[in-house]
């Protein structure tokens, strides 16, 4: 009996003991285990070493971004710890807790700036190793990586929110997306097209989803062509004509249709424009992007009507096109939306005209 009592008094300390989690990067195998609970304290420990930073000794009074060649030997472990993950529901999950991370990373000082600044390094260290290591990738694994950046597009949406769409955060992003040697980048040819294409295929549904919840949506509106930037740019001066293609028919067309959709004048007057083909009333597939989106700077509260939305997102696609870094031929393509999308301005011009 007394040994019995023995053993049950050590089981109730050792819950205790395991949660303190260790600021470590954890071993591949205890990431992609199969027991969630190994996973857990995996995750714990990583996010205890983001953290924690570069300042391992704790002497700064804010927070130190590991160095390059420190964030690239964590991600590549990370990269090749998703690769390991075998079973769907073991490669959802950590996929999930991955991109978690944006989110979950907390620096001593308590400074929000920090955190951000934390949690965008760590955005970057992910875009950089899915450019290194993407064409390692084979075909059966490929949807796995697609999976995992579906996550972290998701995720990156949620942290702009937090950051109540700050224009200094929604250009910290655009940064890393953009950027020589970015996954939308523009001048790299050595980057991968087909990145910069998944993105465009994803974004929309993930920052509809984004704006879906509540903790989003108590957030001030989306700055909707802020946070199409990389696209817009891409759009207009890739050399590659499929990537332009693939843009206008993933983000650009659909979005434009839904705006159109969405705002009754509108509807109103491309269904007389076209008598002959019989308009299908539907509801904008994005409504939560039409909803919950703004026109003018990052940060406002006040959301758009579509009927702004749309010629906004217009007019920075025309602006872009002027830009003298746009292909020539991509800004015939671009003037061409513009023409056939912004008839509504003339009638707009009218209206003030009689109001004077």
């Amino acid at each position: 009996m007394p040994s019995a009592t023995s053993r049950k008094g050590k089981s109730r300390a050792a819950p205790a003991e395991e949660t303190k989690p260790q600021a470590a990067m954890p071993l591949g195998k205890q990431l992609a285990h199969t027991d969630k609970k190994v996973r857990d304290r995996a995750i714990a420990g990583l996010i205890a070493f983001l953290s924690q930073g570069g300042d391992t000794e704790g002497e700064s009074s804010s927070y130190v971004r590991l160095d390059d060649d420190e964030m690239a030997k964590l991600w590549k472990g990370l990269f090749y710890c998703f690769w390991m993950s075998d079973k769907p529901l073991v490669q959802q999950a950590l996929a999930a807790d991955l991109a978690e991370l944006l989110l979950q990373i907390k620096p001593k000082t308590a400074s929000s700036q920090d955190r951000f600044d934390a949690s965008v390094a760590f955005l970057e260290g992910f875009w950089d190793a899915i450019v290194r290591e993407w064409a390692g990738i084979d075909r059966l694994r490929m949807d796995k990586y697609y999976l995992l950046m579906r996550k972290y597009v998701n995720a990156t949406f949620r942290l702009l929110a937090r950051e109540k769409w700050e224009k200094n955060a929604v250009q910290a992003v655009n940064r890393i997306l953009t950027k020589n040697g970015g996954p939308m980048t523009w001048e790299d040819r050595r980057v991968p097209t087909s990145i910069s294409t998944h993105i465009a295929d994803i974004y929309l549904d993930e920052l509809n989803k984004a704006l879906a919840l509540p903790e989003v949506d108590s957030q001030p509106a989306c700055p909707l062509t802020a946070v199409l930037e990389p696209h817009i740019i891409l759009l207009t001066r890739t050399s590659t004509s499929t990537v332009h293609t693939r843009l206008m028919s993933s983000v650009f067309t659909p979005l434009l249709e839904n705006l159109t959709l969405a705002s009754p004048s509108l509807s109103l007057q491309q269904d007389a424009e076209r008598p002959t083909k019989k308009s299908k009333k539907e509801e904008p597939m994005f409504a939560h992007i039409v909803m919950h989106s703004c026109v003018g700077q990052e940060g406002q509260s006040d959301r758009s009507s579509a009927k702004e939305l749309k010629k906004g997102l217009l007019k920075r696609m025309f602006e872009a096109a002027a830009n003298e870094k746009a292909t020539e031929s991509n800004r015939r393509k671009v003037y061409q939306v513009w023409r056939e999308e912004d008839g509504d301005d003339d009638d707009d011009e009218e209206d003030e005209e009689d109001d004077e």
